[in-house]
């Protein structure tokens, strides 16, 4: 095996942690907590909200990952989709208005892709080719999140973030009853170890959740910001904002009944950004 495979093979690792920790938890909780919550009369209808909130969150989640996964993020058209982003100066070929420039002034190119950069478009050199809205390459999915999947990633920190606090609140008697009457180490050893996983995690991926909401408030990706903070500019000076309801938008798509779901991103192309503030 070459150098090469052993790194490809080596980024699908992350991915399989990730899978690993959500059967893990989805297991441990149904098992030690929802079953002995259903199989009691005391608490049965307790344990079918609780139950049914739980998969609900979950099968959000994991349509959300897969979308996240198996989306391309979006790429520089080709020149025979769009001969304005080839990288041979044509003077027959209308050239795109972009606001992101080189220092000469100049149109940003990658030397890699040898294309044209279209604006907040960056070169992935993990995915190897340019990515549209580029906000950071995730290895926790195995793909960058751009134009066409930040959506899905948006959501996915949404409900994994809810499954895990969900988790937390809901397993503390749980775990309380598994202490005070002394139960099998096997038992007691897993429902801590789900409880202080799922608490971790839940504050881990709320933080960054937060985060990725105040960004879309800002309009900005995760690279702008790295962007901003290095140049020490103004983090509410994006030329990309639209307002809170047209950035919300941008990110989540133009259908607010669709908004928490992984169907219906973003209108556009990923080239161009109106900088033109909808109507609430």
């Amino acid at each position: 095996m070459d150098q090469r495979s052993v790194m490809d093979a080596a980024r699908v690792l992350p991915v399989v942690f990730v899978v690993v920790n959500m059967v893990s938890l989805y297991l441990i909780y149904s098992y030690y907590h929802l079953i002995p919550l259903l199989q009691d009369p005391k608490s049965y209808h307790t344990g079918v909200i609780q139950a049914a909130v739980f998969n609900g969150i979950t099968l959000m989640m994991l349509l959300c990952y897969v979308r996240a996964v198996a989306t391309n993020p979006g790429n520089i058209p080709s020149k025979e989709e769009d001969p304005s982003w080839e990288y041979v100066p044509d003077t027959a070929v209308q050239q795109p208005e972009t606001k992101e420039k080189k220092r000469t002034g100049e149109r940003r190119h990658c030397k890699w892709c040898a294309k044209y950069k279209p604006d907040r478009c960056h070169h992935c050199r993990v995915c190897k080719t340019c990515i549209l809205k580029m906000d950071h390459h995730c290895p926790w999915i195995y793909n960058c999140v751009g134009f066409r999947n930040h959506k899905f990633f948006f959501l996915l920190l949404l409900y994994s973030a809810s499954a895990c606090n969900f988790i937390t609140i809901t397993m503390i008697p749980t775990v309380e009853s598994a202490v005070q009457q002394n139960s099998a180490f096997a038992q007691m050893f897993l429902v801590l170890f789900a409880e202080t996983l799922s608490a971790f995690l839940g504050i881990l991926i709320t933080f960054f959740f937060f985060f990725h909401i105040w960004l879309t408030f800002q309009a900005m990706t995760t690279i702008e910001f790295c962007e901003k903070n290095t140049k020490n500019q103004s983090y509410g000076s994006s030329v990309h904002d639209r307002g809170i309801n047209g950035n919300i938008r941008a990110v989540l798509g133009d259908w607010i009944l669709l908004w928490l779901l992984p169907v219906s991103p973003p209108s556009g192309n990923g080239t161009n950004f109106n900088a033109s503030r909808p109507q609430l």
